[in-house]
């Protein structure tokens, strides 16, 4: 009996692509970007490489450890010093988590339409320079809004007005507070961040 080549194969295997590579940016805790970790674990697609903090954070570092990523502090937050890194370990997109520094047109121009940030407020209400965290659910507390939620977007040269990816919204009632508003956005932030960057992973064209 003959051999039959299937010389289809191996085109097709060539094909193949690995999957994108993620480098998360932080200056708080890291829920979210300890959430992205997890999300992407199995992913074939989409993989979380690393992590970078602009504040020391030890718990995160032996996190990072553990799951085998790659892990660096820069206080004070000096991007010539970062995007060489970012090259070097091959990062394709760059996701803010929580990260709180400007990010320079240098920086935007070497992963133009490949930084991902995501902001606790439905934008373009409370976006902007010193609006983040407990500040901006304190703002739509005190201006009794009916909603709020969540914006994940890309990120141009001003805080918080870059191309929307998409926004989730969650009701404010009137016996919340700006930390059970924070509780529901906490909320949606795990529920639908993860699932918002892998799809425009998914989208880009490399």
């Amino acid at each position: 009996m003959g051999i039959t080549i299937i010389t289809q194969a191996f085109p097709y295997f060539c094909a193949v692509k690995e999957p994108i590579k993620l480098v998360i940016l932080i200056s708080g805790k890291g829920s979210n970007a300890r959430n992205l970790v997890n999300y992407f674990k199995k992913n074939q697609h989409v993989r979380v490489c690393g992590m970078i903090s602009s504040k020391q954070n030890q718990e995160l570092a032996s996190y990072c450890t553990e799951n085998q990523l790659f892990y660096t502090e820069c206080s004070p937050w000096d991007e010539a010093r970062i995007l060489p890194i970012l090259n070097k370990i091959g990062c394709e997109v760059v996701v803010l988590a929580g990260f709180l520094k400007k990010i320079s047109p240098a920086f935007i121009d070497a992963f133009t339409h490949r930084i991902i940030n995501i902001h606790p407020s439905l934008l373009p209400k409370y976006g902007g320079a010193g609006m983040y965290g407990r500040r901006v659910h304190e703002a739509v507390f005190a201006n009794k809004e009916s909603n709020t939620g969540i914006t994940v977007h890309l990120v141009n040269e001003h805080y918080d007005e870059g191309e929307i990816i998409v926004q989730h919204d969650c009701a404010v009632h009137p016996e919340d507070t700006p930390a059970t508003i924070e509780a529901k956005v906490q909320q949606l932030e795990h529920q639908f961040f993860p699932k918002a960057v892998e799809q425009y992973c998914l989208s880009l064209k490399r």
